[in-house]
C-alpha cells in the first residue's frame, strides 16, 4: 500500500501537481480537511526523491559488479540440470555471476567454445577434457561432480548379449562425449573393440536422439539415463548393463576452463565455484523445487519421469565435488589405446581443486555437510 501512494504521488509532483499523503493532513471541527503548508509537501517529496536515489545507487552497483560468465553444458541430461537449476534459483548471482547455461551439443564442440573463450567454462564429461589435455590444450578441471559411471546400455530387442553387437552400429551422440566414452568403455571391457568389432555413428539431441536412434532403428545401442532409461524399458528395449553395478570409478561430469583463464580470474573462478557447490546442495535438499527447475532445463511435462531422475541421482551429488587421483587414472586407461601418452600421464596434471579446498576451507560448506 505504502509503495503504491508514494508512487502516485511523486508522479503527480513529477506533472506539477503537488500531492501531499493523507497523514499529513489536519481536520479542522466543521471544516472540511486542510493541508498543511505546500512546504512541508514539498519536503516530504525532496526527501523521498533522495531516498530514492540512494536506494536505487546500490542496486545499480551490483549489477555493475556482476560477472557475465558462460558456461557451456556438454549434454541434455539430469545429471547436468544441476548448474541450470541453482541459475533459476539465483544461487550464482548471489555471489556476482550473471550465468548464461549453454548447450553445445557435446563434449567436442564444448571443448572449442571454451577455446575460443566464446564461454569461460566447460561442464561435460571429463573424457574429452582430459583428452584435449593429451593433446596439447591447455585445460584444467576445477571439479568432478561424480567418480563412477551412471549410465545404462540399452539395446535393440534383438541383442541379447554384448557380444550380439559385433558388426551392428551403436552410438553415444558423438565422440567426446561421457555417453560416448561409457558406451566405447563397456564394450572394452566385454573384449570388443569400438570403431573396428563395432561401428559408431553421430546423432544429434543428446539422449532424445539417442533413444530416437534406438527406436528407428538406425543403431543396435546406445547408452541412456533417467528418464530416458525408464522410456527405453517402455519402449521393449534390453538393458544391457547398468554400468553403476560394474564398481568401476571413472572421472564424470566435470568442471573445466582454460588454465590462462583461470590464472587472470581466480575471484571469478573461486564465486562461480560456491556458485556451483551451493547448486548441488540446492539439488540434495529442495526436493519439489528442484524438480520443477528440472522439468524446466529438460521441457518435461511428466512429473514423475523427473521424479524418477532426481531420485536417481540425489544421493550421487557431493558436498564437494573433488576430482580422485584413480578415476582420472581410469579415463587415461581409457585413452591410451588413442592416445599412448596418456600411459604414463599422472592424474595429478589435468586437475586443480586448490579453489574448491580453499572453498571447503573457509567452512563455506560446514552447515552443508550438516544437512545432507
Amino acid at each position: 500500500f505504502g509503495m503504491n501512494k508514494v508512487n502516485l504521488d511523486y508522479r503527480a509532483w513529477m506533472q506539477g501537481r503537488l500531492v501531499v499523503p493523507f497523514w499529513e493532513r489536519v481536520t479542522v471541527p466543521g471544516k472540511r480537511d486542510n493541508i498543511k503548508s505546500p512546504k512541508i509537501g514539498l519536503s516530504w517529496t525532496v526527501s523521498f526523491c533522495m531516498a530514492l536515489s540512494l536506494w536505487l545507487i546500490p542496486t545499480q552497483a551490483d549489477a555493475q559488479q556482476r560477472e557475465k560468465v558462460r558456461v557451456a553444458l556438454g549434454s541434455i541430461s539430469v545429471n547436468t540440470s544441476v548448474i541450470p537449476v541453482g541459475q533459476q534459483a539465483g544461487l550464482f548471482t548471489k555471489h556476482g555471476i550473471d550465468l548464461e547455461p549453454i548447450y553445445m551439443g557435446g563434449g567436442m564442440n564444448s571443448l572449442a567454445a571454451v577455446t575460443s573463450n566464446s564461454v569461460q567454462f566447460l561442464a561435460a564429461g571429463s573424457t574429452a577434457t582430459i583428452s584435449a589435455r593429451l593433446g596439447g590444450m591447455d585445460i584444467i578441471m576445477l571439479s568432478v561432480q561424480s567418480n563412477q559411471l551412471e549410465y545404462g546400455i540399452y539395446s535393440a530387442r534383438e541383442i541379447k548379449t554384448v557380444h550380439d553387437l559385433k558388426g551392428k552400429i551403436v552410438t553415444g551422440t558423438r565422440p567426446g562425449a561421457s555417453a560416448d566414452s561409457a558406451l566405447r568403455l563397456f564394450l572394452r571391457k566385454a573384449g570388443l573393440e569400438p570403431g573396428k568389432d563395432v561401428v559408431f555413428i553421430s546423432v544429434g539431441e543428446s539422449q532424445q536422439g539417442r533413444l530416437n536412434a534406438l527406436h528407428r532403428g538406425s543403431v543396435a545401442a546406445t547408452a541412456l539415463l533417467p528418464p530416458f532409461t525408464s522410456m527405453a524399458k517402455q519402449l521393449g528395449f534390453h538393458e544391457l548393463a547398468d554400468m553403476r553395478k560394474m564398481d568401476i570409478q571413472y572421472a564424470g561430469t566435470a568442471i573445466a576452463g582454460m588454465a590462462s583463464y583461470i590464472k587472470s580470474h581466480p575471484s571469478v573462478v573461486e564465486n562461480f565455484l560456491k556458485g556451483y557447490v551451493e547448486s548441488l546442495h540446492y539439488f540434495r535438499t529442495q526436493r519439489e523445487k528442484t524438480i520443477d527447475g528440472i522439468m524446466k532445463f529438460l521441457k518435461m511435462s511428466d512429473r514423475a519421469r523427473a521424479e524418477e531422475g532426481y531420485d536417481f541421482y540425489v544421493d550421487l551429488m557431493p558436498v564437494m565435488p573433488y576430482a580422485t587421483p584413480d578415476g582420472v587414472k581410469s579415463v587415461l586407461q581409457f585413452l591410451t589405446a588413442t592416445q599412448p601418452k596418456a600411459a604414463t600421464a599422472k592424474p595429478e596434471e589435468f586437475y586443480d581443486m586448490s579453489f574448491l579446498k580453499k572453498i571447503e576451507g573457509s567452512g563455506f560448506t560446514k552447515s552443508m555437510a550438516a544437512r545432507r
